[in-house]
């Protein structure tokens, strides 16, 4: 078995303990222990912001909830303040250093807070591999935070430039790089053996009602949606919380639309719900590689999504879920329509389908081992 260690650099300010808080622990570790039962690593470190994980992850590895390879780095409580965060970022690789010496490689979960990797690659810490999901650079520009584009562009040049191999989620912004060996195309993932991908209920068998699941924000165009559904006449379920819960609450009381806030669910749970419904739904103003929508789609859902790139290059229109013209209310619930009169089965096969072959974990396992031992593909 392989001894090696990998050092997993968290998202600026984020912990295990708010991972939980949002319901999203139980995917997020998913890859950290694959990494120790398919031999890629024999220990995962966490370099995380709050002194609470160490308790978290001693509670859940006694109940057998996580794997006992996982190690958190201790957080001195003076640096878990906002303050405090923000220089243990930069200064997390000196004063961790023992710990940092202990990786044979490194590999940052978001753009937000690489630059603790890049610190550390500068100062001789071993391999750096740079990954993001929804580039920091790219979020800024979508909307339209010119001065923060300032700061995360540069950032992710330079990211690019020091680390040993970069991992992209999105052809969008893969085609952003140089496209050589040290970059891998490596998309979100499901995990297609933990049991949630048996064959699903037949559509025709579910409940005619969509669903959304995330954060309850501006740009998930939920107003429209609500909307939308209840000019069709569908009902719908959001799964989430966030800062637009009251005025969607007033915005459905005021249509009397059918629609229900069922609040935040572990991932388990959650995916288990999206086999009851016949509908998913995700019409974002703009996204990356939306891990909802996978899930929508393990799940044999008939997904109907917006044309932000990060959706568009998952879903095929008409073929795995279909996509809206623009982000109206018309043109969501045309887009509804033809879901509505659609060859449902066929599309809920196909969908189920696009993820077993290009979205498995065993699939983004064999590039993640390629992008921190160097092994070939």
């Amino acid at each position: 078995m392989t001894k090696t260690t990998i050092l997993v650099l968290f998202s600026y300010g984020m912990s295990a303990t708010r991972w939980q808080q949002m319901g999203i622990l139980e995917k997020e570790k998913v890859i950290f222990e694959a990494y120790l039962a398919n031999g890629l690593a024999q220990r995962v470190l966490w370099f995380t912001y709050d002194p609470a994980d160490e308790v978290l992850i001693a509670q859940m590895q006694q109940e057998g909830r996580l794997d006992r390879g996982i190690e958190v780095i201790p957080v001195p409580t003076w640096l878990s303040r906002p303050g405090g965060k923000l220089l243990y970022s930069l200064l997390g690789p000196w004063c961790r250093r023992s710990w940092f010496r202990q990786a044979d490689a490194m590999i940052n979960h978001q753009t937000s807070g690489s630059w603790t990797g890049i610190i550390a690659k500068l100062i001789g810490h071993g391999r750096f591999v740079y990954r993001y999901g929804h580039s920091l650079w790219r979020r800024h520009l979508d909307r339209r935070q010119y001065g923060r584009l300032a700061f995360s562009w540069p950032l992710d040049r330079l990211a690019m430039a020091v680390s040993d191999h970069a991992l992209v989620c999105t052809q969008t912004d893969y085609r952003q790089t140089s496209q050589g060996r040290g970059v891998s195309l490596c998309p979100n993932f499901i995990d297609t053996d933990d049991g949630l991908m048996a064959v699903p209920e037949p559509i025709a068998q579910r409940v005619a009602r969509g669903v959304f699941v995330g954060r309850l924000m501006p740009f998930k165009n939920l107003f429209h949606l609500i909307e939308a559904c209840h000019q069709q006449g569908l009902g719908l379920d959001l799964y989430g919380d966030g800062p637009l819960k009251a005025g969607l609450q007033a915005h459905v009381q005021s249509l009397g639309a059918d629609c229900r806030f069922l609040g935040v669910k572990p991932n388990r749970e959650l995916r288990v719900a999206l086999r009851q419904y016949r509908y998913f739904f995700l019409v974002s103003n703009y996204e990356a590689m939306p891990k909802a929508l996978l899930e929508g789609l393990a799940a044999g859902c008939v997904s109907v999504v917006s044309p932000n790139y990060g959706c568009a290059e998952i879903v095929e229109d008409g073929v795995t879920g279909f996509i809206s013209a623009d982000w109206s209310v018309a043109a969501i619930a045309a887009a509804i329509a033809r879901a509505k009169t659609a060859d449902q089965a066929r599309i809920s096969q196909a969908a189920v389908r696009l993820v077993e072959q290009q979205y498995s974990l065993k699939r983004v396992m064999a590039l993640h081992r390629h992008a921190l031992l160097g092994e070939a593909l």
